[in-house]
């Protein structure tokens, strides 16, 4: 099973499946909307792939890269795709396109009251096991705690600071801080 990449642009002929894709992978309020990708795209501030295993449409991931920092806003594979190894492949494609960046996401901050709370530590075991490790950093996005995770050593977080400031997401400002903070 080799992975096919391909560059996502206004031009993309399966933006349907990704589209769909996009609102079953993500809840409303933490979701992009496909129009908002493709302006984002089109200014530079975001790199879209769509992913295929020969023909067939597996998934896509989404980034917002400066250097040093290759920033995940979006990984989602299909689910009739899912607990086959894509989602690892995918993560090893990332980490091959984008090798001299630290590659860095966030997710849902562990909560065992949450209603997700299995999900959440499903996702985090994840990634984990897939090369990236805690920072013990956060951020706030629309009232979620989201904890920041990073694949290279001790996340840069001045760097990432400078990402997030320099991106143009629905009048949304970003901020770090430390689990000490919290």
């Amino acid at each position: 099973m080799a992975l096919l990449i391909q560059k996502v642009s206004s031009d993309f002929q399966n933006i349907d499946q990704l589209s769909k894709l996009n609102r079953e992978a993500f809840p409303k309020e933490e979701r992009m909307e496909i129009h908002e990708m493709l302006l984002l795209i089109e200014k530079h501030k975001l790199e879209v792939s769509a992913i295929y295993d020969d023909d067939i449409f597996i998934g896509f991931y989404a980034l917002h890269v400066r250097k040093p920092i290759a920033y995940i806003f979006f990984i989602a594979v299909d689910e009739s795709k899912r607990s086959q190894g894509y989602g690892s492949q995918m993560i090893q494609a990332m980490t091959q396109q984008y090798q001299n960046f630290q590659i860095v996401l966030d997710m849902e901050a562990m909560d065992e009251h949450a209603d997700n709370s299995q999900q959440r530590k499903k996702r985090k075991e994840f990634y984990l096991r897939n090369g990236f490790h805690e920072t013990g950093y956060y951020l706030m996005f629309h009232q979620i705690l989201m904890e920041i995770v990073c694949n290279k050593d001790e996340l840069d977080v001045s760097g990432f600071q400078e990402l997030l400031n320099k991106m143009e997401i629905r009048n949304t400002t970003f901020q770090i801080f430390h689990k000490k903070e919290i």
